[in-house]
Formats: structure tokens, C-alpha cells, sequence
């Protein structure tokens, strides 16, 4: 199986149309290009609207999330726990990160907007990405089978 992989660190494989939904969600994205500006927009805009602190990009968050991303699209499977020793706090070490943390996963969405806007319509998703502790997160898609596997990793 072919996996593509493109959101690194800097996840330059985001172009946003920016579009207002009544989430403040951006409601189209291509994998394409963007920058870190517009990803934090994205994601900020949410926590914005609920007078929230904004997130920062974390380098060990975006290491867990690309590693994670990357075993759902390889396994062709939606699981915070893969393989053997690939659960959510034994990722979290390896990328040597500390501290509060949690995970949004999902599998099929085309966009960067949809698949925020249907992480803040599930209520455990919705509370992850709302926690007023959270400080930092990290983002990656990779493709397997067709399908877009998903992965955001928000720490405080």
C-alpha cells in the first residue's frame, strides 16, 4: 500500500479558501499549499469564538501527530491505539512530550474544515479542542487507501 504523508512540521500541504461557516470554521481547504499562519487562523478561529486562549504550534505534539497519522493510514484503521506499543501516551514519550495532552483522530474528511467542523460537532472533540488548559497542538494528515487518516494532538 502507497501511503502519502505530506503535513511536516511547517504542514505545508494545506491551502485554505477562506469561507465563514456559523463554527468560524474554514469550510474549504486543498491539500495544496499554506502557511502556519493560516493553519493557526484555522484552528485559533475556533477557540476564538469561545473566548479561548490561542494554540501555538509544538514540534512534539506535530511529531506525535504525524506518527500517528501515519499508522492509521499504513494500518488502514481509526484507532487511538494501532499496533502494540503505539497508544496515545507511549507516542507522546517518543516525541518527548510531557504533560496534559489529548487526541482528536479521524478518517475520510477531504478538508481541513471539515474535519474541524466535525471535530466541534462530536463532544468529546468538541471538549478536547476547547480545553481552556490547552496551550499547544499539533496537526497531520496522511493518505492510505484513498482516505484521509487525521490526527491532532493538543497539549497545555
Amino acid at each position: 500500500m502507497r501511503i502519502f504523508v505530506r503535513f511536516s512540521l511547517a504542514l505545508a500541504m494545506l491551502m485554505f479558501a477562506w469561507s465563514s461557516s456559523s463554527t468560524g470554521v474554514v469550510t474549504t481547504a486543498h491539500a495544496a499549499s499554506a502557511s502556519n499562519k493560516q493553519i493557526l487562523q484555522a484552528v485559533n478561529a475556533i477557540r476564538a469564538k469561545h473566548r479561548l486562549p490561542k494554540l501555538q504550534l509544538h514540534p512534539s505534539l506535530q511529531k506525535a501527530a504525524r506518527e500517528q497519522s501515519k499508522l492509521m493510514a499504513k494500518a488502514d484503521k481509526m484507532s487511538h491505539k494501532v499496533g502494540f506499543r503505539q497508544g496515545f501516551s507511549t507516542r507522546l514519550k517518543r516525541a518527548g512530550y510531557r504533560g496534559l495532552a489529548a487526541e482528536n483522530i479521524a478518517r475520510g474528511q477531504p478538508t481541513l474544515g471539515r474535519v474541524l467542523s466535525g471535530w466541534m460537532n462530536s463532544r468529546g472533540h468538541r471538549r478536547n479542542m476547547l480545553h481552556p488548559r490547552m496551550r499547544y497542538f499539533g496537526l497531520s494528515v496522511a493518505k492510505g487507501s484513498g482516505r484521509n487518516y487525521w490526527a491532532m494532538v493538543l497539549g497545555g
